[in-house]
């Protein structure tokens, strides 16, 4: 079994590598470590997560440390603050996340983490179908929900985060 601490892990590492293909490293870190803190409001479990100071990062994995305690936090809480930091990311990175950032995101996170966040409510899929339907400014307002038991997808409104 794969702990949330190393799903959390590879989604931020992933995030990070692939914005880091389109801006500065530098750039895609401080988006990382102010989302981090301000969805600490909503998610009091990200303050297990602590990124290394940005003036050091080698733009490693090993640059994000995460205490055990994120292990005990129920998967579908960090489901959601995994699709909270993704929408985010993207929705800051702005056009220089480009059309193709979810597809690139999720061929960079593998399809194991891709699989284990799916299990976690996160459907990388839907945001790549929500961004078509919607284009990337409006789709802070909506999102495209999947409903497994009759095999179809539905828009529903979001909250404000």
């Amino acid at each position: 079994m794969v702990e949330n601490s190393d799903v959390i892990k590879h989604t931020l590492f992933s995030l990070v590598n692939v914005a880091s293909t389109k801006t500065s490293e530098d750039y895609a870190w401080s988006i990382i470590k102010t989302l981090l803190k301000e969805l600490k409001e909503n998610y009091d479990f990200l303050k297990y997560i602590k990124i290394d100071n940005l003036e050091y990062l080698e733009n490693t994995i090993d640059d994000i440390t995460i205490m055990s305690d994120l292990d005990n936090v129920n998967p579908t809480h960090v489901g959601k603050a995994i699709q909270d930091i993704i929408d985010i990311f993207k929705t800051r990175m702005g056009k220089k996340a480009g059309y193709f950032f979810i597809k690139e995101f999720r061929d960079d996170l593998g399809e194991e983490y891709h699989s284990i966040i799916k299990e976690m409510g996160v459907d990388l899929r839907l945001i790549d179908l929500q961004n078509e339907v919607y284009g990337i400014s409006s789709s802070q307002n909506y999102k495209i929900k999947d409903d497994n038991n009759i095999n179809i997808a539905f828009i529903e409104k979001k909250e404000k985060y």
